[in-house]
């Protein structure tokens, strides 16, 4: 496990942000883990079973798009007329912060689209056997896990950003900062929704 340092109160100047840092790669950590519990398309069929799945993914990205927003907001606050390097560190993370936060509503748009196609897959499995409802329900289904592979990839994608812009401020010039002005930005971790008993 690596290991991320910051100056200490006895005065020693360590090498980079340890705060924002953790921070960043904790969040990546927490993105790509919503990825993971998205529903594999291969597993998609007609029943209700697929919005129960949806619902609990739509919750779990939206806490971290809320939860992403609120620690940029407090980040901002911090620095509004800072200056130096420290400043511009925190500047550089509230940045990454709010552009993952642009990434996930794009994410929570298609989780969006892929809630109707369940909609739309649900009514159809209600209709009388056909050949017409056997095309419309393959056509929904193609189109729902489209949907969800489009969201498992802006996931990935978002947390993999923020994992290299972690990366980048390790290499960032260490701020020369006293221990009593030392802020963190709030990570207090965003609740998964809840696991549905089936």
């Amino acid at each position: 496990m690596t290991k991320y340092f910051r100056r200490t109160f006895s005065g020693v100047h360590l090498s980079f942000p340890y705060d924002q840092v953790s921070q960043l790669l904790s969040l990546a950590e927490r993105i790509h883990n919503a990825a993971d519990e998205l529903p594999l398309t291969d597993s998609v069929h007609s029943g209700v079973d697929n919005l129960d799945d949806l619902d609990d993914r739509v919750r779990d990205v939206a806490g971290l798009i809320t939860h992403l927003t609120t620690a940029a907001a407090f980040a901002a606050r911090t620095v509004r007329r800072g200056r130096g390097p420290e400043a511009d560190i925190t500047r550089r993370t509230v940045a990454q912060l709010t552009l993952t936060v642009g990434a996930l509503g794009y994410a929570l748009a298609d989780l969006g689209e892929a809630v109707a196609h369940a909609g739309a897959l649900h009514q159809l499995g209600s209709l009388p056997r056909s050949a017409q409802r056997a095309t419309a329900i393959a056509s929904a289904r193609s189109r729902l896990c489209a949907r969800i592979d489009s969201t498992r990839h802006r996931l990935n994608q978002a947390g993999g950003r923020l994992h290299q812009q972690a990366d980048r401020l390790v290499a960032a010039p260490a701020p020369n900062r006293s221990p009593s002005t030392t802020s963190t930005i709030p990570v207090t971790s965003p609740r998964p929704a809840a696991s549905r008993s089936r």
